[in-house]
C-alpha cells in the first residue's frame, strides 16, 4: 500500500520539477493540477487541490509544486480511502538532488479523526519512507514552530516529519540535503 505509494511520490520527485530556474521553453505544459475541481478514485479517496493551499508556495526559496503522479497512484490504492477521505501531494527538487522534499497532505476520515489513528499513521510512514534509506534510526517529538511533530532520521539520512493540523489534516515529508526543507516547512503551515 504505502509502499507503492511511496515509491510513486520518489518516482515523481526525481522526475519532478527542478527548484532552481525553470526553463524558458517546456515540451510539456505544466498546469497547477489535472484536477482543478478535485477528482474522486475507484475506491472513494478524493484528490483535493485545495489542501495544497495549507502549504506554502515555496520553502527556503524552492518552489513547491503538486505531484500529480504520486496522487494518481493514491486513487489506485485500496487501503488510503480506509485512512483518508481527501488527499493531495507536491514535491520540491528531485531525489538525490542537493535538497529535495517529498510532502503528502491528507484529511482523516470521521472514524480515523483520534490520537490513535495518527500514531498508526505516524509509524506507518516513518516504516514506509525509511525502507528505501536503511530503515528507521532515531525518532523524537518536537516543537517546530507553532506545530508539535513527529520527526524521524532515516539510517541512510533522510529526514522525515509528520505534524496534524487543528482539522485533522496531517501533513507527511521526507526529505534530504543539508537546507533539511521539511523542517524549513513546518512552521509555514497554515
Amino acid at each position: 500500500m504505502l509502499g507503492a505509494l511511496l515509491a510513486a511520490a520518489l518516482a515523481a520527485a526525481a522526475c519532478g520539477p527542478a527548484a532552481t530556474p525553470s526553463p524558458t521553453y517546456t515540451a510539456v505544459p505544466v498546469g497547477p493540477t489535472v484536477w482543478p475541481a478535485g477528482t474522486t478514485g475507484q475506491y472513494g479517496l478524493r484528490i483535493e487541490p485545495s489542501l495544497l493551499g495549507r502549504l506554502p508556495s515555496t520553502v527556503d526559496a524552492y518552489r513547491l509544486a503538486e505531484d500529480t503522479i504520486t496522487e494518481h497512484a493514491a486513487l489506485d490504492d485500496p487501503e488510503l480511502p480506509k485512512i483518508f477521505d481527501n488527499y493531495a501531494a507536491a514535491t520540491i527538487g528531485a531525489v538525490g538532488s542537493e535538497n529535495w522534499l517529498v510532502v503528502v497532505i491528507a484529511h482523516f476520515n470521521p472514524e480515523n479523526q483520534n490520537p490513535d489513528a495518527y500514531d498508526t499513521w505516524v509509524g506507518t510512514w516513518f516504516t514506509s519512507a525509511c525502507s528505501p534509506a536503511d530503515g528507521v534510526g532515531a525518532t523524537a517529538q518536537e516543537q517546530i514552530g507553532d506545530w508539535l511533530t513527529d520527526t524521524a532520521t532515516c539510517k541512510g539520512g533522510p529526514q522525515v516529519y509528520v505534524v496534524i493540523l487543528s482539522d485533522y489534516t496531517v501533513v507527511s515529508t521526507l526529505g534530504g540535503g543539508p537546507r533539511d526543507l521539511g523542517r524549513k516547512l513546518i512552521p509555514a503551515l497554515r
